[in-house]
């Protein structure tokens, strides 16, 4: 059911919190009954849920609370006003599709549905084997268990029962022993391959402007999990409608591509006026798709200036304070003004993938949650380099797994090749605490519990100091700390201890 969506003041919203339930007069008269609305306090997420019981024309009663003095056309009798867990505008599906919310709109909320995913999908033929290999005293993963379905089928009793037993003693040789290292063997793993690799960056299909940081550059930004990355890049892939035809390709590139006035148009400033004169170049304008009114609609959201079409190439810009400085000011904010695109994507190309003959978008920036929002996307498929944002768009676990796959398409790009047990174990690292954290001092490193271990990483006086003067005990369970003060390390053998204990008389 579609929704009302507005904004208003927090003055405005403190005072229905105080007062609900109560009447609401608003400057806007929705077309359709409604029982639920939303306000926002800074146009880009909505922050409070309404629940309305009846929508009637506006008259003059007591205690009305009013959103404004003039122009108003509704009351709404508001039932109760909660606080919400911050909702992004652009989580609602407008009629007009904006991203910033500057006065009222209908909508309708995405809903997600979650629900719980069987944990396998097992053939009923491996659920026999599985079943059959439990009773037998085996357990066994489901990896292995779709492998021995033809060996139950083809293999004698007494042989298939000889290959369980192998099977079995193989499978617990792999497994991780108790009090094992795996911290150190893996970032030996990852570590030792790390210092063959090259400081090269990578250009997509020849073109100079489109390069994405690989080698080791690459994998200090992932494990320090660098808040933006040196060249964050998205992968765009595209749905049924879209990936065959080139000509749609070719129009999805010029809206993903952020255009500003001086891509289209030169800027002319004439001192002796005190304006200046946007050119538009007909090329430029036509090669991005690029309109006058497209252009007159950036140049409305700019305060501070008068500007005027002249003719179909040149609009005129006037100030309304006058000044050399403020002249300049407003020349090269012109510059950089927006007219279409989505914002951080500076560039976009697209290649023929030959395995799927479909064309692909890589564009250079990255802007995961608008991009999702553009038909023809596919949302399943299209990713990003910059794992902070898909942490902040899909979740952790989502980040998890960009760690992973980014950590080992970095080394395999190499030929470098790593168990990916060792990149998972850095990946679970970095995100159990559910937010990615560095593997440095400024994360997992520097909230080690043992002063030692801080110690020994980095800043080693400054972490003393502060222990000292809290009166930081450590119990000496670790490695580093261990080694530090000349005792056994609690791992491997150094984990068990002896005791003796005297026959009785």
């Amino acid at each position: 059911m579609m929704s009302l969506v507005w904004r208003d003041t927090k003055k405005n919203v403190e005072l229905l919190i105080e007062s609900a339930p109560c009447a609401y007069a608003i400057d806007y008269m929705p077309d359709e009954k409604l029982d639920t609305a939303y306000i926002s306090t800074d146009k880009q997420n909505v922050d409070y849920e309404l629940k309305i019981s009846k929508v009637s024309k506006y008259e003059a009663i007591d205690n009305l609370i009013l959103k404004r003095k003039t122009g108003l056309k509704a009351i709404l009798q508001i039932e109760s006003i909660r606080r919400i867990d911050r909702v992004p505008i652009i989580e609602f599906d407008m009629e007009k599709g904006f991203k910033e919310l500057t006065s009222f709109a209908m909508g309708t909320k995405f809903q997600v549905d979650y629900r719980e995913k069987d944990a396998f999908h097992l053939s009923a033929k491996a659920k026999d084997v599985m079943d059959d290999a439990k009773a037998r005293g085996y357990d066994f993963p489901v990896s292995l268990v779709d492998k021995l379905i033809k060996y139950r089928e083809s293999l004698p009793e007494n042989k298939y029962e000889k290959l369980l037993k192998r099977v079995d003693l193989e499978f617990k040789k792999r497994e991780v022993d108790p009090f094992e290292a795996v911290g150190v063997i893996a970032a030996q793993s990852i570590g030792e391959p790390g210092t063959q690799m090259t400081m090269r960056t990578f250009h997509f299909a020849g073109v100079v402007e489109m390069n994405v940081t690989l080698g080791l550059p690459r994998l200090i930004e992932i494990v320090d999990a660098r808040r933006i990355p040196s060249t964050p890049s998205m992968t765009i892939y595209l749905t049924e409608k879209y990936k065959k035809s080139e000509e749609k390709v070719r129009e999805l590139i010029k809206n993903l591509e952020n255009t500003t006035i001086i891509d289209v148009a030169d800027i002319i400033t004439d001192v002796g006026n005190m304006d200046l004169t946007i050119k538009i170049d007909r090329n430029k304008a036509s090669e991005r798709l690029v309109s006058m009114g497209d252009i007159l609609s950036a140049l409305e959201k700019r305060k501070g200036i008068i500007y005027n079409q002249v003719d179909e190439d040149n609009i005129l810009i006037k100030l309304q304070q006058e000044s050399f400085k403020t002249l300049y000011q407003v020349q090269e904010q012109l510059k950089i003004t927006p007219i279409k695109g989505i914002n951080k994507i500076s560039r976009a190309i697209a290649r023929l993938d030959p395995k799927e003959e479909a064309w692909i978008i890589y564009t250079q920036g990255s802007n995961l949650r608008e991009v999702l929002n553009i038909e023809g996307v596919d949302a399943n498929r299209t990713t990003t380099n910059d794992i902070i944002e898909i942490e902040n768009v899909f979740g952790i676990e989502a980040a998890r797994n960009a760690i992973y796959r980014e950590a080992e398409n970095t080394l395999s790009e190499q030929g470098l090749n790593v168990d990916k047990r060792h990149l998972m174990l850095v990946a679970d690292m970095m995100s159990f605490s559910g937010a990615v954290r560095a593997v440095g001092r400024q994360g997992i490193s520097g909230r080690k519990s043992s002063v030692l271990a801080r110690a020994a990483f980095e800043i080693t006086s400054k972490h003393l100091l502060k222990a000292g003067l809290l009166g930081e005990i450590d119990p000496l369970a670790g490695v580093a700390e261990n080694i530090i003060v000349g005792q056994p390390i609690t791992l491997g053998t150094g984990a068990i201890d002896l005791v003796y204990k005297g026959n009785k008389k």
